[in-house]
């Protein structure tokens, strides 16, 4: 009966510190997160500041070709209650987004096979490495006169520039799993289709997340180069249009769209991968 006591007591004991520990971890990340975002705040905040006074005070030419945030702010706050701005936005998104989900699922199944089967490898090398050095920009010429100037163009481009860094990352990712993990997996029983999901893919989770990730960025880039050579919709459409109209706070503010685009993008990638990895964490 004693010792049933003392038992239950050092296990209550463990039990109490393990709380505190968690709290404190709890209480350490939710400190980081507040610098965080106070630090990105300042760090922001320096910048249009810095933006703000070096055309006002004749540093880098004048405010019609340099306009400072606040005439940026200005011009485009009307434009978004119009929803010319919102609309602009979200045919690009719809976009980038599909040619980006296109380029991730192509990708990683590729890469996958690639990796792990050897004639797919030696049969496809020469082309996905020769591909990859062309860059997706190139390609827009061509695409506009051989499908036009419609949806799905600009989705193919999309997702020629998105699937390369997905695919090359799940490769390496895949190929480079440890031996140790097959083979502790073989002596466990597990089968091909077992080895895969539960073994190879979770390690190279981390090198696809990666992958992923820049092809968030990539999707951007490309997204532009497309609407720019033609379109009737778009962010960087109305980019094209403010540089015809030989208005440059039109033009600041596209850029300025697709800066706070592509970093709302990361941010929410990285929250969906904390979410579904808790064990995996971005160092940035």
């Amino acid at each position: 009966m004693t010792m049933s006591v003392q038992r239950t007591s050092s296990d209550d004991e463990v039990k109490g510190v393990e709380a505190i520990f968690l709290a404190r971890h709890r209480d350490e990340l939710r400190r980081r997160g507040l610098s965080r975002a106070a630090l990105n705040i300042v760090g922001v905040m320096l910048f249009l500041t810095v933006w703000e006074m070096l055309p006002r005070l004749g540093l880098v030419g004048n405010i019609i070709l340099f306009p400072p945030p606040s005439i940026v702010i200005q011009t485009m706050w009307p434009m978004t209650l119009s929803g010319e701005v919102p609309y602009n936005i979200a045919i690009s998104l719809v976009r980038a987004g599909s040619g980006y989900v296109l380029a991730s699922v192509l990708a990683i199944t590729i890469g996958v096979l690639t990796a792990r089967n050897r004639t797919i490898r030696d049969l496809l090398e020469p082309l996905l490495h020769g591909f990859r050095s062309i860059p997706a920009i190139a390609v827009v010429p061509i695409s506009v006169l051989w499908f036009g100037i419609g949806e799905e163009t600009k989705i193919l481009l999309v997702t020629l520039g998105a699937f390369f860094p997905i695919w090359i990352n799940t490769f390496i990712g895949v190929r480079d799993v440890h031996p140790i993990y097959l083979r502790s997996a073989a002596c466990l029983g597990a089968s091909r289709r077992q080895t895969l999901f539960l073994v190879i893919l979770p390690a190279a989770i981390p090198l696809i997340i990666a992958g992923m990730r820049q092809g968030v960025a990539v999707s951007l880039i490309v997204l532009v180069a497309a609407e720019l050579a033609g379109a009737r919709a778009g962010v960087a459409y109305m980019m094209s249009l403010g540089h015809q109209l030989f208005r440059t706070d039109i033009m600041f503010g596209g850029l300025v769209i697709l800066a706070v685009l592509g970093f709302t993008a990361d941010r929410l990638f990285v929250g969906l991968c904390r979410r579904l990895f808790p064990w995996y964490r971005p160092a940035a």
